[in-house]
């Protein structure tokens, strides 16, 4: 695996600026120029990119599902998703608006078709629902178009992650991020658990990150300070609107604020070197003491501690020399609230 990865021109892993990835997700609400306005918004609060879902329900769910007596009835999901599929045609249009507007366009597919279509379209890079963190078969459909991979990870163990990226790098693809991911909506903060981010930063040496649900940014900005160098957030254009993917999206503004904040958070981060930073040097000696005179001493006198004081400014010799100046003479006459410095005694 790779330690930075590149989508569409853009350099994602340590060292690099966090790329973030607003997720339409459902909220296009089945119009198109809604979809539009939504990847507008995304470009408008700081996205790195923007990113839909890519399946039909009959390639994503199965007609019947067992009730609680065990029946086999009509899914109640199944029509929501059928609705909610987005057709074909707009992942062209979505693709041409994107490049249009200076935005990367990103997609999970869920099936074979949807992967070709993807493809053929020419999309920088995949990504993978958790939900498919198992699914073998599209695993390496996806890794033998040998493009990046951003793997999400909910709801899993790690030995499961190892073999989802196992089964990937077998196809000769090695550009892969993962992404953390607490797979309800919303999850609690306890269900987050953010560091095993870092378990997979450590166990994997790629670039990591995090796909978030909870309210509000106080969970992406702690990822990216614990390392995270990919954050995925819903977006939508009203929490209020109707739809499954609506109510824990962030709105616009909002997500322009966590994006700042994110930016913010990178700046503060720096570059780990424990030195003074370019603006501190002048606190350097305004806030640290220097040996100064108590009162007029005259050349010749030896100097005792009541000679002499600890007190800020650092303009004369610091407070680890206090002993070396102590029982020292005087080299020349030393004026009462002046620094003493090294020439000022015979040592």
């Amino acid at each position: 695996m790779r330690s930075v990865i590149n989508i569409g021109g853009r350099k994602i892993g340590n060292g690099n600026p966090t790329y973030v990835i607003a997720e339409i997700g459902s909220n296009h609400d089945c119009d198109i120029e809604k979809a539009k306005e939504l990847v507008r918004a995304a470009m408008y609060a700081g996205a790195d990119a923007f990113k839909i879902q890519s399946f039909t329900a009959e390639g994503l769910l199965n007609r019947l599902r067992p009730d609680d007596s065990g029946k086999w009835v009509e899914h109640p999901a199944y029509p929501v998703i059928e609705k909610l599929t987005v057709p074909r045609e707009w992942h062209f249009t979505l693709m041409e608006y994107s490049k249009a507007i200076g935005i990367t366009f990103l997609s999970a597919p869920f099936e074979t078709e949807r992967v070709e279509l993807l493809n053929s379209i020419g999309v920088a890079a995949f990504k993978i629902a958790s939900g498919d963190l198992t699914n073998e078969p599209l695993l390496k459909e996806i890794a033998r178009c040998k493009k990046p991979i951003i793997l999400s990870t909910g709801a899993s163990y790690l030995e499961e992650v190892k073999r989802a990226v196992d089964v990937i790098m077998a196809e000769d693809n090695f550009e892969i991020a993962l992404l953390h991911c607490a797979s309800l909506y919303p999850p609690s903060y306890e269900d987050v658990n953010i560091r095993a981010m870092v378990t997979l930063k450590q166990t994997f040496r790629c670039p990591v990150g995090f796909s978030d649900h909870t309210p509000g940014y106080t969970i992406p900005v702690a990822a990216v300070a614990l390392g995270g160098t990919i954050i995925e957030k819903h977006i939508t254009l009203d929490r209020n609107l109707k739809g499954p993917d609506h109510p824990y999206a962030m709105e616009v503004e909002e997500f322009k604020g966590m994006v700042s904040e994110i930016r913010h958070i990178e700046k503060a981060l720096g570059d780990g070197v424990k030195q003074p930073s370019k603006h501190e040097m002048g606190e350097r000696a305004g806030a640290r003491r220097s040996i100064y005179a108590r009162a007029d001493i005259r050349k010749g006198s030896v100097i005792d501690p009541s000679m002499v004081k600890l007190v800020r400014h650092a303009y004369g010799l610091a407070p680890r020399d206090f002993e070396e100046v102590v029982g020292k003479t005087a080299s020349r006459d030393l004026v009462k609230d002046m620094p003493i410095r090294s020439e000022d005694i015979c040592l």
